[in-house]
């Protein structure tokens, strides 16, 4: 089971939930591989800048002799660092810009969480229902009924 941070959109206009993000809390194989192209996508601008200039340093490292492992464990960690929390990073970038932790969801995959988080929530607009219409009561309705009945049981035309 995969855990799912459900976010919602700054301000309490979204009833609807049309911008409520759900997050997968998990590895990403996309950041462990281009990892600074991974945060510029969540557009966290300065962790892609430092993360940039770390594998610099890292295939400055590799390069001298006498510091080849250590350049490429400096890579390796970095990568590793941001594949594994990335994510958190980025739900607490949008978490310090106004969005709302509003559960954390334990599912299979993203239709079983979504549907778990929705299910809970209360509908939009509630509207009572039509009453429903006494037609039974009506004499016009019973008039054109014959005197026998439909069902099983004879109500005499519901006189």
């Amino acid at each position: 089971m995969k855990s799912y941070l459900v976010l919602l959109a700054p301000g309490n206009d979204d009833r609807e939930h049309r911008k409520t993000l759900i997050l997968p809390d998990r590895f990403s194989w996309l950041a462990l591989f281009f990892p600074w192209i991974w945060l510029l996508t969540k557009r966290l601008w300065l962790a892609a800048i430092v993360v940039f200039l770390l594998q610099l340093v890292a295939g400055q490292l590799s390069q001298t002799q006498d510091f080849e492992i250590a350049g490429l464990l400096l890579a390796l960690s970095v990568n590793l660092l941001v594949a594994l929390e990335g994510r958190h990073f980025y739900s607490e970038a949008l978490i310090r810009q106004g969005w709302r932790l509003d559960a954390v969801i334990a599912a299979p995959n993203l239709d079983a969480a979504e549907e778990v988080y929705f299910s809970a929530q209360e509908m939009g607009d509630k509207s009572e229902l039509p009453a429903v219409a006494n037609w039974a009561k009506n004499k016009r309705a019973t008039a054109d009924w014959p005197q026998g009945g439909i069902g099983l049981f004879d109500h005499q035309g519901g006189r």
